[in-house]
C-alpha cells in the first residue's frame, strides 16, 4: 500500500463521514451495553434502564473526541492533501484520546483502582474495538457504492443513447420531465431556472424547470451531459461540430438551426477530453 496515496473521496466527504460517525455511535451504544467494557458493571447501583441511560451519555460525550477531530479533519482539508498516512494517523489520535477519555472516567467517576498505566491500555484496546470496528464497515460500503456507481456509469457508456431515459427534477427534487437522452440537446440557464432543448418529433422544443446548472450538474453526472459554460451544459452525444474562433471554441449542435454554444476557457480542456480532440 502506498501511503503517500490520496484518500479517496468517498472516505473523506462531509456526507459520509457524517454518515460514518452516526454509524460509529450507534455501534459503540450497543458494542459497551452487550460487551460491557470500561467497568461497566460498576456503573453506580442503579436498575438496567437507568444504565442504558448512562451508557448513551456515555457514548455521546465519547463521540464529541471524533466529532472535533473530524472538524480539525476538515479544516485540514482545505489547504493540505489527505493522504492515507495522514488518514491513518487521524484515526490513531482519535483512538488515543477517546482512551485518554475512558481512563479519566474509570479513575474519577468509577473509582477503579488498577494503576492509570493498566486502565488506559485496557480503554485504548476497547476504544480501537469500538472505533475501527464500525470504520472498516462503513469503508468498505462507501467503496462499495463507488464502485456500483463507477460501473453504473460504465454501462450508461456502452448502452445505446435512445435506450437511456434522463430524468429531470426541480430544486425541491420533483421529477418535472424525462427525455431520451438522444433527443436532450442542451441545457441553457435563466435565472432561477433552466431551459432544457430537446427535440420532440423533429423539432426542437425547450421545457423550462426550476432549478440551476449546477444542481443539474451533480443531479446528471452519470449522464454524458457536462457544463461547457457559466450559462450552458451540453449532451456530448449531440455536438456536431467544434471550431476554433477568435472567441473561443463553439460547438455547434447536431440540429436544424445549427445551435452554436462557447466554451468557456475554464471548461475547455475537459470538453476536448470528452470528444477526444488532442
Amino acid at each position: 500500500m502506498n501511503f503517500r496515496q490520496s484518500v479517496p473521496d468517498y472516505i473523506t466527504n462531509k456526507k459520509n463521514t457524517i454518515i460514518q460517525v452516526a454509524f460509529t455511535t450507534v455501534f459503540a451504544y450497543i458494542f459497551i451495553n452487550i460487551y460491557r467494557p470500561f467497568g461497566y458493571n460498576n456503573w453506580y447501583k442503579i436498575n438496567d434502564w437507568e444504565l442504558l441511560v448512562a451508557s448513551a451519555v456515555v457514548v455521546l460525550t465519547g463521540m464529541l473526541v471524533v466529532f472535533i477531530s473530524r472538524i480539525f479533519f476538515f479544516q485540514m482539508k482545505k489547504s493540505h492533501e489527505i493522504t492515507i498516512a495522514v488518514y491513518v494517523w487521524f484515526i490513531a489520535a482519535e483512538i488515543l484520546f477517546m482512551g485518554l477519555f475512558y481512563t479519566l472516567l474509570e479513575i474519577f467517576v468509577l473509582q477503579d483502582n488498577r494503576s492509570a498505566i493498566d486502565l488506559l491500555f485496557n480503554a485504548i484496546q476497547n476504544t480501537a474495538l469500538i472505533l475501527l470496528i464500525p470504520y472498516t464497515l462503513s469503508i468498505l460500503f462507501f467503496a462499495w457504492k463507488d464502485i456500483k456507481k463507477k460501473l453504473d456509469q460504465v454501462l450508461i457508456q456502452f448502452r445505446e443513447p435512445s435506450d437511456i431515459f434522463v430524468p429531470f427534477k426541480d430544486e425541491k427534487g420533483q421529477l418535472r420531465i424525462t427525455i431520451k437522452l438522444i433527443d436532450v440537446l442542451y441545457l441553457e440557464s435563466n435565472d432561477n431556472y433552466v431551459n432544457i432543448h430537446y427535440i420532440d418529433n423533429d423539432k426542437q422544443k425547450v421545457f423550462m424547470i426550476r432549478n440551476s446548472l449546477k444542481q443539474f450538474e451533480n443531479d446528471l453526472k452519470d449522464y454524458p451531459i457536462y457544463r461547457n459554460h457559466r450559462k450552458y451544459s451540453v449532451n456530448i452525444k449531440n455536438v456536431k461540430l467544434l471550431q476554433k474562433e477568435k472567441s473561443g471554441l463553439v460547438l455547434t449542435m447536431n440540429t436544424t438551426s445549427e445551435d452554436k454554444l462557447s466554451v468557456s476557457r475554464s471548461y475547455e480542456k475537459k470538453i476536448l477530453d470528452l470528444l477526444k480532440i488532442k
